[in-house]
């Protein structure tokens, strides 16, 4: 089939006769930024555009692109949610249901690959364009189900009996762009601002496309339908009582896009008997189509839709895979839409509610949004309030946030590259400090012996003056030959100078036996006493010892040692180097448990991460 551009008459070839079937309805204007005879690439294959169906759903119009490929194919490339499907008629030997049986989320294989169940639409022709490979006539009903995996996209037509299957793969428009097409591809077309006023208070409103289908009044609440001649009112709430941050028409570059705020809806849910509120800003692109701006207690968040179906993995908490990460299920709650300004691509209403499970993975927030008809996902990056503000300059400064957003990133204690230097420069403090401590060689300054006879209890010693060169550390280690005994021994390093003494006391005892239970022991015959920083000088040790009395003779060896490794510095060191980490950790931890604290694990969920 073929409707002339011209003249709108419809062609239809039947093997070498051609049949006119009258006139083609006109298409209605959007902002589709694909034209006819429009030239792309598809991963590495190029294509051209020849043909078009415009369909008609509940909220709005969708487009199906009839496209022949380079290498011989013949697909489609359907434009929904902000994304690109590029398809091809495939035959499958799955026996496919009554459509009826269809449920958004449900799983469904096809061809031996399992599918999840995104969207269900009741659609029907309101025009086409270009060359078609069959007859479509205004007013034909295309009811078709789409269907999300992890790596592919797949449409069933339910048009006609068996159904046909059309497999492929999701894309945005920027994977789709050759940068070497001709550089008279159509653009599209710039469509000026429709204005009218609002049916239910008379406010001046406007549509600035033709794909607008729904236009929220700010005066009265009422939700107007521009496409309907008599602008009728879709859905009505209070008068619009909270003004948005951002004012409709506001234009600004985002991450390197250049955006205008056409739509605004406020939003709520209840949990526990309270209300909580949000809000989310439509934005338009003439280089990627629509996104969001969502802002919930000064938190902001860019949405956009994903290009693959993410895989979720059930358990008391579920975790949805996607892109080689993994997103922990944070809440779930039904979401109502409470107000509506500006415009919108699709028929909402004051009223409109829908189930939402999120998952996180800070700084990133993948939504799952459930209706009767459709289940869709978006994927969310978290916004500082600076680049909202440097981007669209508000009027009125936006606000600070407040508390913790579920996917805002934890407070940064330093970049990768600052831990990494910090880790090297630990490692080498550690590795000197360990090195200096190895390589102190203990060194006798003097040794003797101190003995006591049989039967006594008490005895003394007196050194010849010793020199120690240099400020030292020193140790006077004792090695007595107990035998269940003990030995007391008040120890004193006399400066003969200057009269400076360092005084210790030091207790050895060593006992051993047998009982019911074995043999045992307890204590040591030998012991260790540090003197650190002795400065240099003559000095005399004086030890006096006492015992048990009516005891063997017992003999004490005494040593003074210098230049003794002090490991106190080095597990000193490792201490000190920790408490940055560990302060980090720690304000980690309590950043994570105020934000698990919201979530529907608010119980043990802080504890585990």
């Amino acid at each position: 089939m073929a409707v002339c551009g011209f003249c709108r008459s419809t062609l239809v070839r039947h093997d070498a006769d051609l049949e006119n079937l009258g006139k083609m309805a006109e298409l209605a204007e959007d902002r589709s930024p694909f034209k006819l005879r429009f030239r792309g690439k598809y991963r590495t294959v190029g294509f051209e555009l020849i043909g078009r169906l415009q369909l008609k759903y509940e909220h709005g119009y969708w487009n199906e692109w009839y496209a022949r490929f380079d290498d011989g194919r013949l697909g489609w490339v359907s434009e929904g949610s902000g994304l690109c499907y590029v398809t091809f008629e495939q035959t499958i030997k799955t026996l496919l249901p009554e459509l009826t049986a269809f449920k958004p989320g449900m799983t469904a294989k096809l061809g031996g690959n399992a599918y999840t169940v995104s969207n269900i639409e009741l659609a029907h022709c309101v025009a086409a364009e270009g060359e078609l490979p069959f007859q479509a006539t205004p007013g034909y009903e295309a009811p078709a189900v789409d269907l999300r995996s992890e790596t592919g996209f797949a449409s069933l037509d339910y048009s006609e009996s068996p159904p046909k299957v059309y497999l492929g793969h999701v894309a945005t428009l920027d994977e789709l762009i050759d940068p070497a097409a001709p550089t008279d591809t159509p653009k599209p077309t710039r469509t000026q601002a429709r204005a009218f006023k609002c049916s239910s208070c008379g406010a001046p409103l406007s549509a600035s496309g033709p794909d607008i289908r729904a236009v929220g009044c700010g005066h009265c609440g009422a939700v107007v339908d521009p496409k309907d001649a008599n602008l009728a009112i879709i859905s009505k709430s209070h008068p619009f009582t909270y003004q948005p941050k951002l004012a409709m028409g506001a234009q600004g570059r985002l991450r390197g896009r250049r955006y205008t705020v056409i739509g605004y809806l406020r939003r709520s849910t209840r949990i526990d008997g309270l209300s909580y509120y949000w809000d989310e800003y439509l934005l338009h692109s003439t280089e990627v189509g629509y996104v969001w701006l969502t802002e919930s207690d000064g938190h902001w968040n860019l949405a956009k839709p994903v290009t693959r179906q993410p895989a979720l993995k059930p358990g008391a908490q579920p975790i949805a895979r996607f892109l080689d990460r993994d997103y922990k299920h944070f809440q779930r709650c039904q979401a109502e839409v409470i107000q509506v300004l500006g415009e919108f691509t699709w028929k909402v209403r004051v009223g409109e509610t829908s189930s939402v499970d999120d998952y996180i993975s800070p700084p990133y927030l993948l939504s799952a949004e459930w209706t009767k008809q459709e289940l869709s996902w978006t994927m969310s990056e978290y916004l500082p309030v600076a680049e909202v503000a440097a981007a669209f300059k508000p009027a009125r400064p936006l606000p600070e946030p407040v508390g913790i957003a579920p996917n805002q990133p934890a407070p940064s204690s330093g970049s990768g590259r600052y831990w990494a230097g910090f880790a090297g420069f630990a490692a080498l403090a550690l590795l000197l400090q360990f090195v200096f401590v190895t390589r102190a060689w203990e060194k006798p300054v003097w040794q003797g012996q101190l003995d006591l006879p049989l039967g006594e209890a008490k005895a003394n010693l007196t050194t010849p003056p010793i020199r120690i060169e240099g400020e030292r550390n020193l140790v006077i280690k004792q090695d007595a030959n107990l035998d269940n005994r003990w030995l007391y021994s008040d120890i004193s390093l006399v400066n003969s100078k200057t009269g400076e003494t360092f005084r210790l006391g030091r207790e050895v005892s060593y006992y051993h036996g047998s009982d019911s239970d074995g043999s045992w022991s307890e204590g040591s015959s030998d012991d260790e006493a540090l003197i650190s920083d002795v400065p240099a000088g003559d000095y005399v040790l004086e030890v006096e010892v006492e015992t048990e009395p009516g005891k063997p003779e017992l003999s004490n060896r005494i040593q003074l040692v210098r230049d003794v490794p002090i490991w106190s510095n080095f597990w000193m060191l490792l201490l000190l180097l920790l408490v940055a980490p560990l302060l980090a950790w720690f304000r980690s931890h309590s950043f994570e448990s105020q934000r698990w604290a919201q979530s529907d694990y608010a119980s043990g969920q802080a504890d585990d991460d």
